[in-house]
């Protein structure tokens, strides 16, 4: 570890990412209550279904296929890191959606049965994804920060092997070496993000209801496209405000899809 420290306004901008983090899902929960009438309990099992699905059983299948030094050898071929990648996004958040809407429909019947329950979820589900991002990563970044700048890193290289001691050493320094406006460019990112999330809530909330099983099939097509290019492109070493407009044209793109699908399907007798 070179003797570089964190610069003051990456601590900054990690604190304003924080802020957004919590502020994302905060406000699009009040919205939905307040102007459209959304229910709550479709929210939190958004919440729920994306930590179990893609932070709990996802990050434990790539720890089982990518460990023992395989992650390394799939990122060096890019477009296949990136379809593994994303196929594994879309399947399990996808399967998420879809396990979490039968349950809500065959626990609260009509309660659930209305169409609002996507928006809900899906605010849910992308809401708690921003705060996972925004807050949960920021704080270890704004932690190792604070070791770096008062010179107390040691601790975590303790019982560290040298393939830990490398990946450690590679954090700290690319938290040392990234500029501080990139941390707004994540939080960017989760508004573009959030209505993908959205759409593709509707999508499956179709599949589930009307039991339209191809609309989750393309959500998890959907979900896959989009990860892939976002990872693809950065592992070739895209521009990142290249990445954030294929982003936020492909969640317009999401967006009116499932606008055209929700009128559709909206039509069919409850």
């Amino acid at each position: 570890m070179s003797n570089s420290t964190v610069q003051a306004l990456t601590f900054v901008t990690m604190g304003i990412a924080i802020v957004f983090g919590f502020l994302i899902p905060a406000v699009m929960f009040v919205v939905l209550r307040k102007k459209f009438g959304c229910k709550k309990m479709p929210f939190f099992a958004g919440c729920a279904a994306f930590f179990l699905g893609a932070v709990v059983l996802e990050g434990l299948f790539h720890t089982i296929i990518l460990g023992g030094g395989r992650a390394q050898v799939l990122m060096a071929k890019p477009v296949l890191y990136g379809l593994y990648g994303g196929f594994m996004a879309g399947l399990f958040e996808e399967t998420a959606r879809f396990v979490a809407y039968k349950v809500l429909l065959k626990k609260g019947g009509d309660i659930y049965a209305d169409n609002s329950t996507a928006l809900s979820y899906g605010a849910g589900h992308g809401g708690f994804e921003a705060f996972y991002i925004l807050v949960v990563s920021m704080i270890t970044n704004l932690v190792f920060g604070i070791m770096i700048n008062t010179g107390n890193t040691e601790v975590l290289f303790m019982g560290a092997d040298e393939a830990k001691t490398a990946q450690v050493l590679s954090v700290l320094n690319q938290l040392v070496a990234t500029n501080p406006w990139m941390f707004l460019v994540s939080v960017m990112e989760r508004f573009g993000a959030v209505a993908v999330h959205v759409s593709l809530s509707v999508l499956v909330w179709f599949a589930a209801k009307n039991k339209k099983y191809y609309f989750y099939l393309l959500a998890i097509i959907l979900h896959l496209l989009l990860d892939m290019i976002a990872g693809t492109g950065t592992l070739l070493g895209l521009p990142v405000f290249v990445i954030e407009i294929i982003l936020y044209v492909y969640a317009a793109f999401c967006a009116f899809l499932s606008y055209k699908v929700w009128k559709k399907e909206s039509k069919k007798v409850e």
